[in-house]
C-alpha cells in the first residue's frame, strides 16, 4: 500500500492541507479553507479539519501522520503556540488533544500529529522532495518578510556552526537594521523609491522589467548585489550547498539571480513554493518526533 500522509500549512488567512504520497514525495491532493488568524478556536480547528478531510476523502484511515506547518514562536513537542502577535486563540493551548477530537472518526484516534515551524518546513519540503537532496541546505523565503530554514542532512537546525538562534535569519543585525529590513517585498519597494524616485511593489518592478525598463533591471541588479553580500557569510558560515529562494519576491528570480552569487554554492528559485511547507510537514515522520505521542 503507498505510504500517505496528511500535511497542513497554517497561514494568517487560510489553511491548506495536501495528502501526501510519503515514497514518491509527492502531493496528491490539496484543499483550502479561509479562515482568519484572529477567529475563534473552534472556528480555527473546524476550518482545519475540514480541510484535512477534503485532502484526505476516503484515504483518511490510511493517512500514517497529520503533519502541521505553523508559524513560530511554537513548541512543536507540547503542541503548543507561543504566539502573541496573531493566532491568539491559540496561545498556550495543547493542540493535540483538541486536533484528534475535531477530526473525529474519519482518522485513526492514534493518529501521531507533528509540528514544525513553517520557514523551516518549506526548507525541509525542498530538501526532502529534491532528487539530490544535498548534507547542508538553506531554505529563505522572501515575501512581507523573511522566513529561513536551516537543513543538516535531512534535519531542521536551530542552533550549532553558522545557524543564527532558531535559524531565524530576518532579525539579523544589517547595518543600522535587520536583515529582514534589506530582504523582502517592503525592501524592494524602498529600493525602486531610493534608485529612481517612483513607488512600486516587487511585482510592480518585476513587471517594468520584463518589459524592458532599465531602471528596473538596474534595482532587480542591485538587490541581487546585495542579497549575495548578506547570504554569502551565512551560506559560507553553514557550509551550505544549496540555498532555495521562496516567497513572491523569487517569482522574479531570473532578473536578480545574475547577480546572485554565492561562491560554491549553489542558488536556485523554489521548485515547490506553496507546497513545500506541506512536504515538509510530510517528512516529519523521519525524525525523531514521529516518536512523540
Amino acid at each position: 500500500m503507498t505510504p500517505l500522509t496528511l500535511s497542513l500549512d497554517i497561514g494568517g488567512s487560510h489553511v491548506t492541507a495536501g495528502l501526501i504520497d510519503a515514497q514518491a514525495r509527492h502531493v496528491l491532493r490539496t484543499a483550502r479553507r479561509e479562515v482568519p488568524h484572529e477567529a475563534p478556536l473552534t472556528t480555527l480547528l473546524g476550518a482545519w479539519a475540514d480541510a484535512a478531510r477534503e485532502a484526505a476523502q476516503a484515504h483518511a484511515p490510511d493517512v500514517r501522520h497529520l503533519g502541521l506547518a505553523v508559524p513560530g514562536p511554537f513548541d512543536p513537542l507540547g503542541g503548543q503556540s507561543h504566539m502573541t502577535h496573531k493566532f491568539p486563540a491559540l496561545h498556550g493551548v495543547p493542540l493535540r488533544p483538541l486536533l484528534r477530537e475535531v477530526l473525529g472518526p474519519d482518522f485513526s484516534p492514534a493518529l501521531p500529529i507533528l509540528f514544525g515551524n513553517d520557514a523551516d518546513l518549506f526548507a525541509l519540503g525542498e530538501w526532502w522532495a529534491s532528487p539530490t537532496r544535498p548534507d547542508r541546505l538553506i531554505g529563505v523565503t522572501l515575501g512581507t518578510g523573511l522566513g529561513s530554514g536551516f537543513i543538516l542532512r535531512g534535519q531542521a537546525q536551530q542552533s550549532g556552526p553558522g545557524v543564527p538562534p532558531g535559524g531565524e535569519l530576518w532579525n539579523a543585525p544589517d547595518g543600522s537594521g535587520l536583515l529582514e529590513d534589506t530582504l523582502s517585498g517592503p525592501a524592494i519597494t524602498r529600493l525602486g523609491e531610493a534608485l529612481t524616485g517612483r513607488q512600486g511593489s516587487a511585482a510592480d518592478w518585476a513587471q517594468a522589467a520584463r518589459k524592458g525598463s532599465g531602471a528596473a533591471q538596474r534595482l532587480w541588479a542591485e538587490f541581487g548585489t546585495r542579497a549575495a553580500q548578506r547570504l554569502a557569510p551565512w551560506a559560507d558560515a553553514f557550509g551550505a550547498e544549496e540555498l532555495v529562494l521562496g516567497g513572491n519576491v523569487s517569482q522574479a528570480f531570473d532578473l536578480f539571480a545574475p547577480t546572485l552569487h554565492l561562491g560554491t554554492c549553489r542558488v536556485r528559485r523554489s521548485a515547490y513554493f506553496e507546497l513545500a511547507p506541506l512536504l515538509g510537514a510530510a517528512a516529519l515522520h523521519a525524525t525523531p518526533l514521529e516518536t512523540h505521542p
